[in-house]
């Protein structure tokens, strides 16, 4: 009796799960539309300093670390980096000064089932096009943040891949991980409240990295 109990609990579950998987799925995809139509309404231009990325890259309000710098926040909550290959056409026409890209964490999941190398492959194609169609741009690609500890040998893997692909495009690798991991690999407990997104002490480490390379533009 006890065993059928059981089951009944681990079906209920798993079905809890899944209802919520796609109702998390339902808001992530029309938030993304509702910040492209905003972006394609205001478009990149010419001059333009591009932050690109997910929620990471979203959550921080990048006029005030940079004043008086032209830079467009084109950060999407929740998108993999197929969400940001797929919106590649606003970032390249626009033919901006620069782009700094923040992208990956998202992919990670078991849910997404994004192998390593998919993950690489996507990556590549998003540095392709802004190297075939918007040759002028510089080009930053900044590695995977650290999360939780259980992630960090993966992100780490990953991060050697970006650098690879920079290199191999001829871009700026901004290895970030150090400045914010513990020595186990996760992110800093003092720069989180959820061991994925950043608190103000976490951005400011950040835009400190980013200011040499934004003075070299």
């Amino acid at each position: 009796m006890w065993i059928n109990g059981l089951a009944i609990i681990v079906i209920a579950s798993l079905l809890l799960m899944a209802v919520t998987r796609l109702a998390v799925e339902r808001v992530a995809h029309a938030h993304h539309a509702q910040k492209v139509s905003f972006f394609n309404r205001y478009p990149v231009k010419p001059g333009d300093i591009v932050f690109l990325g997910d929620s990471i890259t979203d959550g921080c309000r990048w006029d005030e670390l940079f004043p008086g710098l032209p830079v467009k926040n084109r950060g999407i909550n929740a998108n993999l980096t197929t969400n940001v290959l797929s919106r590649m056409d606003n970032i390249v026409s626009g033919h901006p000064k620069a782009v700094f890209i923040l992208i990956g964490t998202n992919d990670l999941p078991w849910f997404e089932r994004r192998h390593d190398e998919q993950i690489l492959e996507t990556y590549e194609a998003i540095l392709r096009r802004l190297k075939t169609e918007t040759p002028e741009t510089s080009v930053f690609v900044q590695s995977i943040l650290p999360r939780e500890k259980s992630k960090a040998v993966r992100i780490r893997k990953l991060n050697e891949g970006l650098k690879d692909l920079a290199m191999r495009y001829g871009y700026v690798y901004i290895d970030l991980f150090p400045h914010f991991a513990t020595p186990e690999g996760q992110l800093r407990p003092e720069l989180t409240n959820d061991s994925l997104h950043l608190l103000s002490a976490g951005y400011a480490i950040w835009a400190e990295i980013l200011k040499p390379y934004l003075r070299g533009l």
